[in-house]
């Protein structure tokens, strides 16, 4: 077996995580978090922040570039800094950089937002009902490719298709029909996210941080700060645990702006409670399964209804669970529909084989419902 190259740095406690890392002139950003899960946010009045005790830079949606029409591109931005509304509860509103961890969090409770607090929606099923609150006024479904020009809280609707359902059904001896309901899961790493970035005088951002890819953070970043990737370096450190939720980026565009605002290295680290309200959880939803046999345990026919929430934004990763829930058997006649859906939690990530243990769960246990009732194994 050969030696972790990370081993000695390990054990005897050199390595450095995020939290862990110092440079020269560091100071300290920390984030202001809507209350609410879904409100318009009237106006943020950061004044007070502004004069507190050892407070270098404040910054909101404002200092973000504007997306010039690009809707998918607005939503990202949004994720980074609310802009206009608050779509789930421990959304990032504005942020601080001072001189200490202390004097930035006393800061940012100083900041004054006036909300209008809107009903919210919860669950895939009710945001895809008729009349239920819509967190977007530019967001249409597109179903099976063609794109219907309402508002809707439905992004998409796709469908697999393979044989003739209604035949393979037909052809069933034993049917079993079964519905769940999936809560969202988040991935629980140890450490939180944590990063520092520095915004050079020559234009350049060099970025430290935990992070599963420092590609992903650097092309993500580039694109929310409106910058091309040569001028930003990206210097992964130690990750404490990840499991697909450290794909994705929450602080670094932030801490860039903060430290464009002080010419100094600002560093900005989560708490727990940051992580599990303001960072990405696999997607919780409802699933329908339908599956048929023979009385041989030959299966027939099988249907799948799936409905993830995607968080506040579209990208649930149904994508995959429909690609997966029958994966793993060979059978003739199948029709699956995906629907992504945005309810007002946070914007969904990938937690170890994004999207496709949902989808397993129900088909198993429709599986073992089959073998109960047909005696087999």
């Amino acid at each position: 077996r050969p030696m972790r190259h990370d081993a000695y740095d390990k054990v005897t406690g050199r390595a450095l995580y995020g939290a862990d890392f110092q440079i020269a002139g560091l100071i300290h950003g920390k984030t202001l978090r809507s209350p609410h899960a879904h409100a318009l946010i009237r106006s943020i009045d950061t004044s007070k922040a502004r004069a507190a005790p050892g407070v270098l830079a404040v910054v909101t949606s404002d200092d973000l570039p504007q997306s010039d029409g690009d809707r998918g591109l607005k939503y990202r931005r949004a994720n980074i800094l609310a802009d206009g509304k608050a779509l789930y509860a421990g959304q990032a509103v504005a942020a601080v950089a001072a001189l200490s961890p202390q004097e930035a969090e006393d800061a940012v409770n100083l900041i004054e937002v006036d909300y209008e607090v809107l009903p919210p929606v919860l669950t895939a099923l009710a945001g895809m009902e008729g009349g239920a609150p819509l967190l977007h006024d530019d967001l249409m479904t597109e179903d099976i490719g063609a794109v219907i020009d309402t508002p809707s809280n439905l992004a998409d609707h796709f469908q697999h298709r393979l044989g003739d359902v209604a035949q393979g059904f037909a052809d069933a001896e034993v049917t079993i029909e079964e519905e769940y309901k999936l809560q969202t899961v988040h991935q629980g790493y140890i450490e939180p996210h944590a990063c520092i970035a520095l915004w050079n005088q020559d234009g350049r951002i060099h970025i430290w941080c935990s992070t599963q890819g420092a590609f992903l953070v650097r092309d993500r970043t580039a694109e929310i700060l409106g910058l091309p990737v040569s001028q930003i370096k990206v210097t992964p450190l130690e990750i404490g645990g990840g499991f697909g939720g450290k794909t994705e980026i929450y602080l670094e565009p932030v801490a860039a702006l903060l430290s464009k605002k002080t010419g100094r290295p600002v560093k900005m680290v989560m708490t727990r409670k940051e992580v599990f309200e303001g960072t990405g959880p696999a997607a919780g939803g409802y699933v329908r399964v339908k599956m048929g046999a023979t009385k041989e345990g030959k299966l027939t026919a099988a249907q799948a209804y799936l409905a993830y929430e995607a968080g506040a934004f579209p990208g649930s990763l149904v994508g995959a669970g429909a690609m997966t829930v029958f994966a793993a058997y060979d059978i003739p006649n199948v029709l699956i529909d995906g629907f992504d859906v945005v309810v007002n939690k946070p914007h969904t990530a990938a937690y170890r084989a994004p999207g496709a243990p949902q989808a397993a769960f129900a088909t198993e246990q429709v599986v073992d419902d089959l073998a109960r009732q047909l005696g087999l194994d």
